[in-house]
């Protein structure tokens, strides 16, 4: 019996805190971030306070990294090499899952070896807001589903922050540039 889950848009909110819904609005699981420490830590918990899943992000490393851990062990890592723009497919082996479908429209499925579904990922408006709708085939695979999931929400969200700050800062760049040139044009 397949499961089905709602987790809005935004991953943390100022508090750090992001709640996964079922589909009637009922709290089933909690993401707990902190995103000032060194290695930007997120923890996936039920709702009795149960730690169940670590995300970290690597410290130094040319291509961003994100380690899922679950009871004490690193499971799989997601990291932005593997993110292609047109090819959008990410193979995790040691966990013998694939992802595949449009990660910045949160629109993707997950595939164990045999190629049999384990989740489907689908951006969705409902009455507890605009997010994802989450599909999981198997109690099982709940977890690590959900970690995988945190970990590329996190990744899409700081490739839009760099996005962001490079356009501001080539906004200041073009407008000093501007500035300059009329300066230039006056003397």
């Amino acid at each position: 019996m397949a499961l089905e889950l709602f987790m809005k848009e935004k991953l943390l909110s100022l508090h750090g805190v992001q709640r996964i819904n079922d589909m009637e609005g009922k709290e089933v699981f909690e993401v707990r971030g902190k995103f000032f420490s060194i290695h930007d830590y997120m923890s996936l918990y039920d709702m009795e306070g149960k730690e169940l899943a670590k995300i970290h992000k690597k410290v130094f490393s040319l291509h961003e990294t994100h380690f899922i851990e679950m009871d004490g062990k690193e499971l799989t890592e997601l990291r932005t090499k593997l993110f292609h723009p047109f090819n959008q497919e990410i193979d995790r082996p040691e966990i013998g899952w694939q992802i595949r479908g449009n990660f910045l429209e949160h629109d993707f499925s997950i595939y164990d070896k045999e190629d049999q579904l384990r989740a489907v990922v689908h951006r969705k408006y409902i009455s507890l807001g605009e997010g994802y709708q989450i599909t999981i085939t198997s109690d099982e695979d709940v977890v690590l589903v959900l970690a995988i999931i945190v970990a590329l929400e996190r990744i899409m969200a700081d490739r839009r922050n760099a996005r962001e700050s490079g356009a501001i800062a080539a906004g200041t760049t073009a407008a000093a540039h501007a500035n300059q040139q009329s300066e230039n044009d006056q003397n």
